[in-house]
């Protein structure tokens, strides 16, 4: 099927294909059968890329990783690590806290055999019965390559590591930020297809109900050997429970992380949060801004990391050789729903420290502009290509500022034949190729927008010249009196001229929260991959090295710009707050990579905005409520536009 291929949707997520193919040749998406019965499973596992092996000696702590050491989900306070300049490679935010209690040899009297695995049938999956991604409304969403992409890459350009005596800039509240615009984002999708938000994993207890069955195609490698054998990911079969696991460290010393230990560091977390000290905490976490790099950074590198291990060894809690699953790694941790509700969980404890800091004053940052709601205009470029072909060169601001200022000013457009308040998505098929696995070939379904450009009616209300800084966001209307549930889509900088009266412009291929240059063809979304011919080359590089060389490649993916929406449209809330751009440091060029989500390019670069990360959305609301926060401000406008899912649009 190419790209041009039919798809039915329905509002459950279901996919129903229509494509004229040859009669030797049957496709169904995601339960990927050959018409000749091949046993994809076994073959994968045969192959010279991706046989099965036995482990013969230990494997390291996270197998999948191995050569990606800084960015590995460890307890990296207890790691110290010499690059190849012999420059010393540590954590920034390093405590020696039970490491005595932490690493002992373990209990052999603890250990029990693994519990029994799945069977899986001859596709690679478990029985229909059991699991069934076809099922799964969520599954396409979960398992978009460009989306784990953005997840690796982001973990190698900010990792929670210091180089030459030196961290990336605000990486502990980045690490917050830009899991919170994914947690956002997937929520998001879940409203679409009628899901409740993702619930967070706070109970370390009872057996959790969400089974995980890796993709048949997915596999990691094994002990950083040159040979290229790799192994699949375990599965989790449901109604698994939190154990206490060991590891073998950087020293070859066995490490015990107990559901004890988990516990503990959550209580410290939220003890240091409620402004009390003690050895751990000799300093109180004062309720600033500033605080928010140390406080997620700490929760990054001890519960957050903690957690995820447990997770991914949750099938083998005390076996030394065991391979861990996705959520060890930050390649394919996206693709097991235990990732969003353990993030859910980890950002609700930020998320009580941001409402101890209590609502905004923004009195501080209402700089002489107004907007209204009805200066807020969509249009989609395919339609202003046929109106105004030129229009390209300027983003179409001369044709805007003649069609949508001047003496239509103050006019509601929203009738006008150019202007929309809906914007539309599709959902495309394509032939993926698995670079960094086993080069095996598979046919996936994935999301894709319908291009559109940004345009916003600003009037300058002093006679002195104004630099702005306007900052887009989206929300679904059931949840925009929660903050942390905002999306960022972009923010860009503008200049008026005393008192001006004009229309500024954004394309939505450049928003900076997206990966730049746009990744609109398979080929360009397929760039990003990190092949294993590449991965070698990165190994000889030292962190900043690598930090620096993958950051173009490091942002959200353009195809999943916007929700997806439902066949009957989502009303989504669309706001816009114009800040003073004075000394913000928001850019002005178009960068590649996403200057929003991954900081900056060069490893001593400062993040390109002094505003906390999700500013204006940073703090709760006064008295809970979206409205009264931003009411009488002339600098905000927002307005209601829908998001619907379509079967086809014109692609530019």
């Amino acid at each position: 099927m190419e790209d041009g291929d039919n798809v039915n949707n329905d509002d459950d997520g279901n996919i129903h294909i229509i494509v004229q193919v040859p009669a030797t040749t049957l496709l169904l998406c995601i339960r990927h059968f050959k018409e000749n019965s091949d046993n994809i499973f076994e073959k994968r596992l045969q192959s010279s890329w991706t046989r099965r092996t036995i482990f013969q000696k230990r494997s390291t702590f996270q197998e999948e990783l191995n050569n990606h050491e800084f960015m590995q989900f460890e307890r990296k306070n207890f790691v110290e690590k010499k690059d190849t300049n012999d420059t010393t490679i540590s954590n920034s935010n390093s405590i020696d806290k039970n490491k005595n209690e932490l690493k002992r040899k373990p209990n052999f009297k603890e250990l029990f055999k693994d519990p029994p695995q799945t069977k899986l049938m001859a596709d690679g999956w478990p029985d229909k019965n059991i699991y069934d991604p076809a099922k799964d409304k969520m599954y396409w969403w979960r398992n978009d390559p460009v989306l784990n992409q953005h997840h690796e890459h982001w973990h190698i350009t900010m990792p929670a590591g210091v180089y030459n005596g030196t961290s990336k800039d605000r990486e502990g509240e980045n690490f917050i930020y830009m899991h919170r615009h994914m947690l956002a984002r997937y929520d998001a999708d879940r409203w679409c297809l009628g899901i409740p938000p993702v619930n967070p994993l706070v109970d370390y207890v009872h057996p959790i109900p969400e089974p995980f069955y890796p993709p048949p195609f997915l596999s990691q490698s094994i002990d950083g050997r040159p040979d290229g054998v790799r192994v699949p990911f375990p599965a989790r079969p449901p109604n698994q429970v939190f154990r206490d696991i060991v590891i073998l460290d950087h020293n070859n010393t066995e490490t015990i992380f107990s559901v004890k230990n988990l516990t503990h560091e959550i209580n410290e977390i939220e003890k240091w949060i409620d402004g009390k000290t003690d050895q751990v905490h000799p300093s109180k976490l004062n309720l600033t801004d500033d605080e928010a790099t140390s406080l997620g950074g700490y929760i990054e590198t001890t519960f957050h990391n903690i957690g995820h291990n447990m997770l991914g060894y949750i099938m083998h809690p005390y076996t030394l050789s065991a391979a861990p699953s996705v959520l060890v790694g930050a390649r394919a941790g996206t693709r097991d729903p235990l990732f969003w509700r353990w993030h859910r969980h980890i950002d609700d404890i930020y998320v009580k420290w941001q409402n101890l800091l209590g609502p905004r004053n923004f009195s501080d940052d209402m700089p002489p502009v107004s907007i209204r709601e009805k200066d807020l205009i969509l249009s989609f470029t395919d339609i202003l290509l046929e109106v105004n072909k030129d229009g390209v060169n300027d983003t179409w601001v001369k044709y805007a500022n003649e069609k949508f200022g001047g003496k239509y000013f103050d006019k509601d457009l929203s009738n006008h034949p150019v202007v929309t308040k809906t914007l539309q998505t599709k959902m495309k098929i394509r032939d993926y190729v698995w670079l960094e696995d086993g080069q095996d070939h598979e046919k996936i379904q994935y999301l894709y927008p319908r291009d559109w450009i940004w345009f916003i009616r600003a009037q300058n209300d002093s006679p002195n010249p104004v630099t702005l800084t306007f900052r887009i966001w989206i929300a679904p209307i059931d949840f925009i009196d929660k903050h942390a549930y905002w999306i960022e889509i972009d923010k860009f900088k503008r200049t008026l001229g005393p008192y001006e009266k004009t229309v500024v412009s954004q394309r939505c291929d450049h928003a900076v929260v997206i990966r730049k240059p746009a990744q609109k063809t398979t080929k360009q979304m397929d760039d990003t991959a990190i092949t294993p011919w590449q991965q070698e080359k990165l190994n000889r590089l030292n962190l900043a090295q690598i930090a620096e060389k993958v950051f173009c490649d490091c942002g959200w993916p353009y195809n999943m710009i916007i929700p997806r929406g439902s066949k009957t449209g989502s009303t989504f809330k669309l706001f816009v707050y114009v800040s003073d751009g004075t000394n913000d440091l928001v850019r002005t060029d178009t960068q590649c990579g996403s200057v929003l989500l991954c900081g900056g390019e060069k490893w001593t670069d400062k993040i390109p905005d002094i505003k906390p990360l999700g500013y204006p959305f940073d703090r709760p609301f006064k008295d809970g409520s979206f409205h009264k926060t931003f009411q009488d401000m002339k600098n905000v406008a927002h307005t209601d536009i829908t998001i619907k899912w379509v079967e086809d649009f014109p692609e530019v």
